[in-house]
C-alpha cells in the first residue's frame, strides 16, 4: 500500500534523524513558547484564563492586535522549523549546533506560495458551495452526502497541489501545474495518506491528554508531542515533493 509507505518513511524519517529534528526545533519552539507567555503577561492575563471560553473570546476582542501579532510571532517560528527540516532532508543541510539557519526569504516564499493555495482551493470551492446550497433546498441529506464528498475532494485536491510547499523552502521554481501533473492517478493513494495521518494524530493527541496535567513532565511530553506531530507532516510534505517531483525512491 503506497499511502502506507509514504507515512512510513515519513515516520521513520523523524525517529532516524532525532537529533537534527531536537537542532532544527528546539530553540524555535522555545522562542515562540517565550513569546506567548510575553504577550500573556503584558495584557495582564493568566494561562487559566484561556480554558475559559467566554472570558478568552471577550479577551481577544479587547486585545485583538496583540493575539494576532502574538499568532503571527508563533507561525513565522513554526514555519522557520518547517523550511529548516525540508531543506535538511531534501538538501542535506545540516543544522550546525542548536540554532537553525533562520531563511526569512524562504520563510516568505512558503507564506506567499501557502496563501496561493488557500486561495485557489477557496476560488475552486466556489461553484461547488453554490451546487451544495441549492441541494440543500431540495434534500438536506442529499446535501451532507455532497458536503462530505466536496471536502474529501478539497483535501485530495490541496494534497496533490502541497510539493509546491517544499520546493518553496528549498528555492526551486515549481508551478501549480507541474506538481498537479506529476501527482496524476494518485487520489487513493492520498486518500490513505489522509486517513492514516488522521489516525496518527488521534493517538498523539489521547497520549498528549493522558500527561499534560501531570507536573513538569506534562509540558515535555506536550512539547515532544506537538513537535513529533508537526515534523512528520512536514515530513509527508518532502516525501511527496521528494518522490513525485524528484523521483526519488520511497
Amino acid at each position: 500500500m503506497k499511502s502506507w509507505s509514504i507515512f512510513a518513511h515519513s515516520f521513520g524519517m523523524v525517529f532516524r534523524n532525532l537529533k537534527q529534528a531536537l537542532q532544527i526545533g528546539l530553540v524555535p519552539v522555545v522562542i515562540a513558547f517565550v513569546g506567548v507567555f510575553a504577550a500573556l503577561s503584558y495584557i495582564g492575563v493568566s494561562v487559566s484564563v484561556l480554558q475559559d471560553e467566554q472570558a478568552l473570546g471577550l479577551l481577544i476582542a479587547n486585545s485583538w492586535m496583540v493575539f494576532f501579532a502574538t499568532w503571527v510571532f508563533v507561525m513565522i517560528m513554526m514555519l522557520w522549523i518547517v523550511t529548516s527540516w525540508h531543506r535538511f532532508v531534501l538538501l542535506e543541510e545540516y543544522p550546525q549546533g542548536w540554532v537553525p539557519p533562520f531563511r526569512f526569504d524562504r520563510i516568505l516564499s512558503y507564506i506567499g506560495h501557502a496563501l496561493m493555495l488557500g486561495i485557489l482551493m477557496m476560488i475552486a470551492m466556489i461553484p461547488a458551495a453554490i451546487v451544495m446550497f441549492g441541494l440543500s433546498a431540495m434534500s438536506p441529506v442529499l446535501a451532507g452526502v455532497f458536503a462530505i464528498i466536496l471536502v474529501l475532494s478539497a483535501v485530495v485536491g490541496l494534497y496533490r497541489l502541497l510539493p509546491v510547499l517544499p520546493a518553496a523552502a528549498i528555492g526551486k521554481s515549481l508551478k501549480i501545474k507541474e506538481a498537479w501533473e506529476a501527482t496524476t492517478g494518485e487520489t487513493w493513494t492520498i486518500v490513505g495518506l489522509i486517513l492514516i495521518g488522521f489516525l496518527f494524530q488521534l493517538l498523539l493527541n489521547i497520549m498528549a491528554a493522558l500527561f499534560v496535567l501531570v507536573p513538569i513532565i506534562g509540558p515535555i511530553v506536550l512539547y515532544a508531542v506537538l513537535l513529533v506531530m508537526s515534523l512528520v507532516n512536514v515530513s509527508i510534505l518532502t516525501t511527496l515533493y521528494g518522490h513525485y517531483i524528484e523521483g526519488r525512491p520511497i
